[in-house]
């Protein structure tokens, strides 16, 4: 294993960590399959105000009398903004796909994994890893149809498209047995679907870092709409560098592996194909000139003879 490969696997566990930790784990305190139970973590007590909490989805029967939706933050709104119905029907399986997918892909990459019970469970888990991928972009797109963000949008419609192009390429190698190009999309995959997962890693990162570069006095400065719309802003910014960050990364790798990012050697070394094959197309050309010259050019006659004769 190459440096390269363990900062790639190390960077990966890293990933699955911080899927667990900040986003599955806290999906299953709440208990995200249970609609009601999830929608009341995301109320508090506060039976000093009256309830006026309503929403289009009639969320409201669901929640206790004395309680109210906990909307301090924009970011909270957006957590309660998954569990109304338009929006549910693809958080819901959304969830489902991640559980899956962070649970069993990197299955896949160890090699006794891939030739066990020969090579019947690489790929039967292969597909259903695929069909998760599916699930997990059309999914994603309705949470980016409902978002009211156009940066999520435009990643979330941009990743869709990638991810989709790369299940087909992988699916279509594998149908046919052409397991470097199989493996080649396949490893390509992988690398796209860790966007979502990066998206949290940034989400941390900006925080840290808008936490430690902010001014000391700027909580008593901004009011709360300012506040709530950097919250959003650092949002969107993690979903646009989880999308980059993850296609950057994929490619290098990619790169490294096929020996694109080998030291250039001697040409005298090793034959380049794209300067051979331009000299042999310039050779060609200049012998056909030269035939088409020899056969424009008169007849002469031969010295040899003419003076035999004289």
């Amino acid at each position: 294993m190459n440096h390269r490969t363990r900062f790639v696997v190390g960077f990966m566990a890293l990933l699955y960590v911080v899927s667990w930790t900040i986003s599955l784990s806290n999906l299953f305190g709440i208990h995200f399959w249970n609609r009601p139970q999830a929608l009341q973590k995301h109320y508090y007590n506060h039976a000093d105000e009256p309830h006026n909490d309503t929403n289009d989805d009639d969320d409201s029967s669901l929640i206790p009398d004395g309680l109210i939706a906990d909307k301090s933050t924009a970011l909270s709104q957006v957590s309660i903004s998954y569990y109304q119905w338009r929006r549910y029907i693809y958080f819901l399986p959304h969830v489902v796909g991640a559980i899956f997918w962070w649970n069993f892909y990197f299955f896949q990459l160890i090699p006794q994994v891939r030739h066990a019970y020969g090579h019947r469970l690489h790929r039967w888990l292969g597909r259903c890893l695929m069909v998760t991928a599916l699930l997990q972009t059309v999914s994603g797109v309705g949470l980016a149809y409902t978002s009211s963000s156009h940066t999520i949008v435009v990643v979330s419609y941009s990743l869709a498209v990638t991810v989709a192009f790369c299940i087909k390429q992988a699916w279509m190698y594998a149908r046919y047995k052409d397991i470097p190009r199989h493996k080649h999309w396949a490893m390509r995959l992988v690398g796209y679907m860790q966007t979502i997962a990066l998206q949290r890693f940034w989400m941390v990162v900006l925080l840290i870092y808008h936490g430690v570069t902010a001014p000391e006095n700027e909580s008593d400065v901004l009011s709360i709409e300012q506040a709530n719309e950097k919250g959003l802003a650092i949002f969107d910014d993690s979903f646009s560098l989880s999308f980059a960050t993850a296609i950057l990364l994929t490619e290098w790798y990619l790169a490294g592996e096929q020996g694109f990012l080998d030291p250039p050697a001697p040409s005298s070394a090793v034959p380049n194909a794209f300067n051979s094959v331009e000299t042999k197309a310039s050779t060609d050309d200049w012998s056909s000139k030269q035939g088409e010259q020899q056969r424009l050019l008169p007849t002469q006659p031969s010295t040899s003879s003419t003076s035999i004769e004289s």
